[in-house]
């Protein structure tokens, strides 16, 4: 599975790509697999980027993939943690998007990810903390 989540990240990195991804959907256990490795409870997540439970569970039930609105949420999700790694290290990443940040409201970052402007200001806020401007 490790080569799922490899080829998954690569993908993210071309647009093209990324929109076939979301037009096809994820299947549940590349996202389980990834959630695993970072150590997040699929329910926790789901309830954050508003994803309902029972679709999700239903579509791993019938082995479906996700339609492109859950898929999309979840790829702005594995996005900012791939990105949050890089920038703060993968102990902290997970850390920091379950922290309120100043910048976001006093927001979770999790909390913004079920909508593209939010993932937007959750983007930013990583570039800020990588260029060293805190706000």
């Amino acid at each position: 599975m490790a080569f799922a989540i490899s080829n998954l990240i690569n993908q993210l990195k071309d647009p093209k790509k990324e929109m076939i991804l979301v037009r096809n959907g994820l299947k549940t256990p590349v996202i389980e697999s990834f959630l695993n490795n970072e150590d997040l409870s699929i329910k926790d997540v789901l309830k954050r980027l508003d994803i309902s439970a029972s679709t999700y569970f239903a579509k791993k039930k019938n082995h479906k993939a996700l339609d492109a609105y859950a898929t999309e949420k979840f790829i702005r999700l594995i996005s900012v943690i791939v990105l949050a790694s890089k920038i703060l290290g993968k102990s902290e990443a997970k850390n920091w998007i379950y922290r309120k940040i100043p910048s976001l409201g006093n927001e979770f970052p999790i909390n913004l990810l079920d909508t593209e402007a939010g993932h937007r200001l959750v983007v930013q806020c990583l570039l800020q903390i990588k260029h060293g401007v805190y706000s």
